[in-house]
Formats: C-alpha cells, structure tokens, sequence
C-alpha cells in the first residue's frame, strides 16, 4: 500500500521539532558568553560560570536526547506498523506537555534554574535579562510555538482517516 500524504507530512512535522529542539540547544552554546556574564553576576563570583557552562552542556545534551526521540520514530513512520504510530503519538503528547512552557520564555536551557545555594532563580532571570541580547526571548518562544504545533500537527495527521487505513493490518488471504 502506497503510503498516504499524511503519514508523510507527520514525518517531516516531528523530523522538524528534532531540528529546533537542537537549534535551540544550540542557542545556549552560541550565547555562553552572555549566559556566564548574567550567572556570575547573579552569584556574585566565577561559581557562576561553571553554572552556566553546566546549564549549556545539559541543554545540548537534553536536545540531542529530544532530537532522538522525536526523528527514530519519524523515521519508522515510513512503514505501516501500528506501534509505530502509537509511539509517535506518545512522543507527541508528551512533546506538547514538555515544550510547551517554551511559550511562557521558560523553555530554554539559559533559563534560570531552581538552585540548593546560592543565587535565586528570580535574581539569575532578573540578571539573565539584562544580559541576553533583545531577540533572544522571543526567538526562545517563537522556537517553542513551533515545536509544540509540530508534536500537535504530527499527532492530528496521524488519526485522520486516510493514516488510519495505512496503518490498519490487513487480514492475510484466505487459499
């Protein structure tokens, strides 16, 4: 059976969000001067940096894992295997539960972060703002907007009707 536009387009939907959960991990690397500047600042000393370079390393790390996540099973969409679709739309529902505080500037791993000592989250967000440069919020959350309408786009083409009918087994003939 030919494989329908649907299944096609949920593809290429969650190969899309592995795509932005990295460039936004990505966004953390490339702002680490300004992440360690706004962290030393909130904690007063170079403990701060070493926080910021942790908070970068664990947000690659994290979008990696997320890029994985959402692209495997992307990519086992390609034959008509049922669980396969169940899984993506686990992913999916999980996706939009977890990207979704992106939409409120709270998704990114330069966000601040509860800590056990030292600086408080609100005086790490307070100093972080200062810091990042004006563009940075809101690409954060146009990223996050994106994600979540991918998970959510994924999830709807993959119980229309015409998905439905790829992925329903099909009885073996009767000789």
């Amino acid at each position: 059976m030919r494989r329908p536009g649907t299944v096609d387009a949920a593809r290429w939907s969650l190969l899309g969000v592995a795509v932005l959960t990295v460039v936004s991990g990505l966004l953390g690397v490339v702002l680490l001067d300004d992440v360690r500047r706004a962290y030393i600042s909130a904690y007063g000393g170079m403990r701060g940096g070493d926080e910021a370079t942790g908070a970068a390393i664990a947000g690659v790390l994290a979008a990696v894992v997320i890029a994985v996540v959402c692209a495997v099973p992307a990519l086992l969409l390609g034959r008509p295997r049922n669980w396969a679709r169940v899984v993506a739309w686990a992913i999916c529902v999980a996706g939009a539960g977890c990207l979704s505080p992106g939409l409120l500037g709270g998704g990114s791993v330069t966000s601040p972060r509860l800590v056990d000592r030292g600086a408080a989250s609100d005086e790490i967000a307070a100093a972080m703002e200062v810091a990042m440069p004006g563009w940075y919020g809101p690409l954060t959350v146009v990223l996050a907007g994106a994600s979540v309408a991918g998970v959510a786009a994924a999830g709807l083409l993959l119980a229309l009707p015409a998905s439905n009918a790829y992925f329903r087994r099909t009885p073996a003939p009767v000789s």
